[in-house]
């Protein structure tokens, strides 16, 4: 009778016992790639730095708060660099809402703006996020 009882107790185990498999599923980043000209910058309203805003229609509500967006910069071809840095004294920093980036560019002491003289590859990578 312990047998038929164990038996059945090790049966019930394994039968109500289940493995659950898990796919995940992989969202590829996406990139793209704008040239900022020296004359698409702009001065700010403070004075203090100057910016130019590049439509990103790929940044929607969602993506924003869910999502990682990474900015690069390219001085050089072939040659990304993050931002925000410090190049050639100058700090290069961003922002970025739904539909929209916005890059700045200001002197590294914070004093006057600086024009960036040259033309610049900026590469936009959209992570995306569950």
């Amino acid at each position: 009778m312990k047998k038929i009882l164990f038996l059945l107790v090790i049966g019930g185990a394994l039968f109500t016992a289940s493995c659950t498999k898990r796919y995940d599923v992989v969202q590829p980043n996406q990139h793209y790639t704008a040239t900022v000209k020296p004359s698409d910058w702009t001065v700010t309203s403070d004075g203090k730095s100057d910016s130019v805003s590049l439509p990103a229609k790929q940044i929607g509500n969602y993506f924003n708060q869910n999502g990682a967006v990474l900015v690069y910069f390219s001085f050089f071809e072939g040659s990304y660099e993050q931002i925000p840095e410090v190049y050639n004294n100058v700090s290069y920093s961003y922002y970025n809402d739904a539909g929209n980036l916005v890059l700045y560019s200001q002197n590294a002491g914070g004093t006057t703006p600086y024009l960036p003289t040259q033309d610049i590859t900026v590469k936009l990578v959209l992570v995306a996020a569950n």
